[in-house]
């Protein structure tokens, strides 16, 4: 009798357990330096579309927002603002690397008017 109890007692915390670990997905606008088609293949197509956990990408290259969706439990925000900043680009408060903002094209270098 205790061992049913006990394996009951396992059964119905692992199962509570597993209700807790909710996967959550979430949407954030992120606003880039990004200015050209150029710069977008280079953030979605060549580098977000490898990250775990994000399921949607989508960049207004008019007005360099970028649109994330994403799995909170693979990945952050943050994460993604590294992520573009890495690649030459700022990303909404998180500055561009300057040694990788060099090597960008000299098109995506242009600042928008």
């Amino acid at each position: 009798m205790k061992n049913l109890a006990w394996i009951l007692a396992v059964v119905l915390s692992t199962s509570t357990m597993a209700q807790n670990k909710t996967k959550k997905v979430e949407t954030v606008e992120i606003q880039t330096s990004a200015v050209c088609d150029m710069c977008k293949e280079l953030i979605i197509d060549k580098n977000l579309v490898f990250e775990k956990g994000l399921k949607y990408a989508e960049m207004d290259v008019e007005t360099g927002v970028l649109t994330v969706r994403y799995r909170n439990d693979r990945t952050s925000a943050a994460h993604i603002r590294n992520l573009i900043s890495d690649l030459g680009y700022s990303a909404d408060s998180v500055l561009a690397d300057p040694i990788a903002y060099d090597n960008l094209h000299f098109c995506c270098k242009k600042k928008c008017e």
